[in-house]
């Protein structure tokens, strides 16, 4: 069973990486002798990777997505049963 796309990799892996820039950016912070407050700080020098991506469904790609993901759950009634 295929879990990420490609383009879902990308993104986690940029992820991972701002993650890795901003730990080392707070560690730097630290460890120097730096006037400014972490937020601060953080604002002015962090340059993150990943931006995510904010993308409109139509209501028949949010069918197509349901009817996928039904495929691998069974969604539950009222009742608390198996449909």
């Amino acid at each position: 069973m295929r879990t990420y796309s490609l383009d879902g990799l990308a993104d986690f892996i940029l992820q991972l990486f701002d993650q890795e820039m901003e730990d080392e950016l707070r560690s730097t912070w630290l460890h120097k002798n730096i006037e400014m407050e972490y937020p601060e700080f953080k604002k002015k020098y962090l340059k993150k990777l990943h931006k995510p991506k904010t993308k409109e469904i139509n209501k028949e790609d949010e069918k197509s997505i349901i009817e996928r993901a039904t495929r691998f759950i069974k969604p539950i009634n009222k009742g608390g049963e198996n449909i």
